[in-house]
């Protein structure tokens, strides 16, 4: 599936994940003043108490080599958060740390396995009718294969993810969802189309 056709879809549609059918259950997007972006698809299966999954779609002006970047990530519930060599929780710590702009740990470790820090973005999350400043440090392992994000939030909240590399084309529309996307795009195209004529149009017109 195309990138094209995964950024139509919104709240209702369906996807199909390596055998698994996925509702669209929200979209929000985040960004910040360096031209930094993410879009993001709250992914829900069919069971209402079915923990949700996140399709992440990034642009990331500052890494030319990959300026686009898809994610699956998941929320880690109650995590415990540690730098090496220690078994000491930071994860009461880290909101406020982050917040105070203190200077990123340079390793942490979560399971077991070691990721390293890479980057930090300080943006705005828009819920649609609301924008909610958020602070983001980024961390990855070794072989850069999975992505652990902390999040920082103004009530004092943080929320944790882990995340791995996907494709776009890696997900299906389901069928239903093709035609509503579809009609989405045909609608933007029409729109403009019609506009372009009527410019034309207009200019005859006044100039013919």
């Amino acid at each position: 599936m195309s990138d094209i056709r995964v950024r139509g879809l919104r709240r209702g549609d369906r996807i199909n994940y390596r055998g698994i059918e996925w509702r669209i259950a929200d979209y929000n997007t985040y960004d910040d003043s360096y031209g930094y972006k993410t879009e993001e698809w709250m992914l829900k299966g069919k069971g209402q108490t079915d923990k949700p999954f996140y399709l992440l779609r990034e642009v990331d002006p500052q890494n030319r080599d990959s300026l686009v970047n898809w994610y699956l990530a998941e929320e880690i519930g109650s995590p415990k958060i540690y730098q090496p060599n220690s078994y000491d929780n930071l994860v009461s710590r880290l909101p406020q740390a982050m917040q105070n702009r203190e200077v990123p740990y340079p390793e942490l470790k979560m399971f077991g396995k070691s990721y390293y820090f890479e980057s930090k973005t300080e943006g705005s999350y828009d819920e649609g009718s609301n924008e909610i400043p958020r602070i983001t440090w980024d961390y990855w392992d070794k072989a850069h294969n999975k992505n652990l994000a902390l999040e920082a939030w103004p009530n004092g909240e943080l929320h944790v993810y882990v995340s791995q590399i996907v494709k776009p084309g890696e997900f299906a529309i389901v069928k239903d969802s093709i035609n509503k996307v579809a009609l989405q795009w045909t609608r933007a195209v029409l729109g403009a189309a019609g506009i372009m004529l009527l410019v034309v149009g207009c200019s005859m017109f006044i100039y013919g």
